[in-house]
């Protein structure tokens, strides 16, 4: 009886959905209750009107039921995996399955290449292809995925080689999380040391290297330095490289709170640790078991350059004398030594051929970019600045390096310490147009700044100026702008000096020609620049909405304008309130001077809704204080290098004291 009840609602069941399917009135009704597992109701009309309206919208929830999720997810694996049969039945070669997977996963399309990877690897050792699926993961810093699937590739019969262990090693260097890549690194690199079917060479060892001084764990780093010997895993000059950087960088980052008594000590160990290690390299280098190359020579001179003796820092010219045939020029040479005569080293940066030591199996390292930069920031710390324009002439023009734009940098950097506006001045119009940017005019408008006391400065920085107008474009860098008033303003040494010879009224008169002469010039660029900041980038902001950051960085360029303003107008109103010029002079300024204040007034009339923190601050620092302060905390000093003159003051009881008036 039980087996017939069941077999008349069976049948009863399948009446029922035959007529759903026929019938389209019973559509709406009966979808609701297709899914197997679900309790099915009879007792409902039939009827259109009877329907009710919320079965309607099942089907959209009965996407999203977990069993049609799963379902969906079993569809995706039986479709990927006739996929991957197809390709299996026309990719035997363990090479062409490795290079098939590398350009799955170029596709992002890793769940793929994961299932070719592990079908295939059911017969046939496709090492390589596991190689390409850690190194995907590696570089999209799944760290711990890397690992695990490294793990189960060994789990599949899968035999690592030494590529596997270089791919993890430095996906371990390029991690985001250096603690766990260390613990990681030396773990596998232990476990390959144990392995006796593969042997580690000195890749694995750099790389390993590599992860340690990147995580700054000298302790690791120096326990794996301990695993060399001298066939397998001979130190190469990556493997000094990397050490030396590591006690730099090290150095420098433990010391930051430290006292200074402190500081030095520790910048001292390092500088002995890595003297005693290059010790080791130069025996090597002489008896030609080991090549040096430019990162090495330069690692050892940037250690050098943290003493704070300059005798000490001074070495990284003997350094590269010895190591690269660049002679000291801070030293006397004889017509012999003539560097530009050497021929071995004509465009030896181009050719990239060695120069051989004689007597000695040795071969020189070949200088490039990286030994310019070198030789450029040891001349500027070390005060050698006088043989800087010899270095780069013989660099450049002889060696044939061809510099880039931190070497440009670095030597107009060098040219400001020398206070050598003038070759700041000519420089600038032979910089190749690609390295062309503020920075540049900014670093010689400051070397003019440093410079006052050469009465050639003004127009030096004029020169600067000029050359800014042409070359920048399409508006001038208004820091530099700045710049060049603010050379004007402190460029009075020699009229100083005249006054105190007894002929005050015309020196005062020539400080004050001096400083209308370069208000005058700045009036096109500072007319220029408002244009754009205040009128042509409002409009375009307008016709493309942008984002708040935008909008603040707009405000801030206007901010930078006015303080142009400002300091244009405070230099006017000293040549006015100093009595510099007879008015019949400063006729043709003041309307200048009117205009600038109501763009100034017009500017600061609803400051306060702009900045609604300004209210509540104690006081407004003028603009030249402000100025000088973040100079100070920029650069370390003032690049101003003098005072503003207080002309109402007598010549005969100035003192030498900072004044920020004008």
């Amino acid at each position: 009886m039980p087996g017939s009840f069941l077999s008349c609602a069976a049948c009863l069941r399948r009446t029922l959905q035959t007529a759903s399917l026929e019938t389209p009135a019973l559509r709406p009704v009966l979808l609701p209750l297709r899914p197997a597992g679900r309790t099915r109701s009879y007792g409902t009309s039939s009827s259109p009107a009877a329907a009710p309206t919320k079965p309607v919208d099942a089907p959209q929830s009965l996407r999203t039921d977990p069993e049609d999720a799963t379902v969906a997810q079993k569809k995706d694996r039986a479709r990927l995996q006739r996929a991957v049969n197809k390709h299996l039945e026309h990719i035997e070669d363990p090479w062409k399955i490795a290079q098939h997977v590398e350009q799955t996963l170029a596709k992002d399309r890793f769940d793929e290449a994961l299932l070719l990877t592990q079908q295939a690897s059911k017969d046939r050792q496709v090492v390589v292809a596991w190689n390409h699926l850690i190194s995907y993961l590696l570089g999209k810093q799944q760290l711990k995925k890397a690992v695990k699937l490294y793990n189960d590739m060994k789990k599949r019969g899968q035999l690592p080689n030494v590529q596997t262990f270089t791919v993890l090693f430095r996906g371990c260097a390029r991690s985001q999380h250096p603690k766990l890549a260390v613990a990681e690194a030396v773990k596998h690199y232990n476990m390959l040391m144990a392995d006796k079917r593969l042997q580690p060479n000195s890749i694995h060892l750099n790389a390993v290297l590599n992860v340690c001084a990147r995580a700054g764990d000298l302790d690791s780093m120096f326990l794996i330095a301990d695993t060399v010997n001298d066939s397998t895993r001979a130190p190469t000059a990556y493997t000094y490289t990397t050490i030396l950087n590591a006690l730099r960088h090290h150095a420098i980052g433990e010391i930051k709170d430290l006292p200074q008594e402190q500081q030095a000590a520790n910048i001292q160990r390092a500088i002995d640790r890595s003297k005693a290690l290059w010790t080791e390299v130069m025996d090597k280098w002489r008896q030609g078991r080991l090549v040096i190359d430019e990162e090495l020579v330069c690692a050892m001179g940037r250690v050098l350059l943290m003493s704070p003796n300059r005798e000490d820092k001074r070495q990284v010219l003997d350094l590269l004398q010895q190591t690269m045939s660049i002679p000291n020029l801070t030293k006397a040479l004889s017509a012999t030594e003539d560097p530009f005569q050497d021929q071995d080293m004509r465009n030896i940066a181009n050719s990239g051929s060695s120069k051989p030591v004689s007597a000695s199996k040795a071969v020189y390292a070949v200088p490039g970019r990286n030994t310019l930069a070198l030789v450029l920031t040891t001349l500027a710390s070390s005060k050698l600045t006088t043989v800087g324009i010899k270095y780069w002439n013989l660099m450049v023009r002889h060696y044939g390096v061809v510099p880039d734009s931190d070497n440009w940098l670095r030597m107009f950097g060098m040219l400001k310490v020398a206070k050598a506006s003038a070759h700041a001045a000519a420089i600038l119009n032979i910089m190749p147009d690609e390295y062309l940017g503020p920075k540049p005019y900014r670093i010689a408008m400051e070397t003019c700044v440093r410079d006052n006391i050469n009465p050639k400065a003004i127009q030096n920085a004029t020169t600067v100026l000029d050359s800014m107008m042409a070359r920048l474009q399409p508006v001038p860098d208004i820091h530099t702008l700045r710049l060049f008033l603010r050379v004007a303003l402190v460029s009075h040494f020699h009229l100083r000096a005249q006054a105190q010879n007894g002929d005050d009224s015309a020196a005062k008169r020539q400080y004050g020609m001096q400083i209308t002469t370069a208000l005058a010039r700045l009036w096109e660029p500072y007319k220029k620049v408002h244009y754009h900041y205040f009128k042509a980038q409002p409009r375009a902001a307008a016709a493309t909405p942008g984002t708040v950051a935008k909008e603040g960085s707009l405000y801030n360029d206007k901010r930078e304008v006015i303080a142009l303003a400002r300091l244009m107008f405070s230099a006017f109103n000293k040549v006015i309130n100093e009595q510099m010029l007879p008015d019949k002079d400063l006729r043709e300024l003041r309307p200048v001077g009117a205009k600038i204040n109501r763009e100034i007034q017009a500017f600061y009339s609803n400051r306060e809704q702009l900045e609604p923190k300004l209210a509540s601050s104690k006081k407004d620092v003028p603009f030249v204080e402000d100025d000088d302060a973040d100079d100070v905390a920029k650069y370390g000093f003032r690049p101003a290098g003098d005072f503003v003159w207080d002309t109402t003051k007598p010549a005969q009881s100035e003192r030498r004291t900072t004044s920020f008036r004008g």
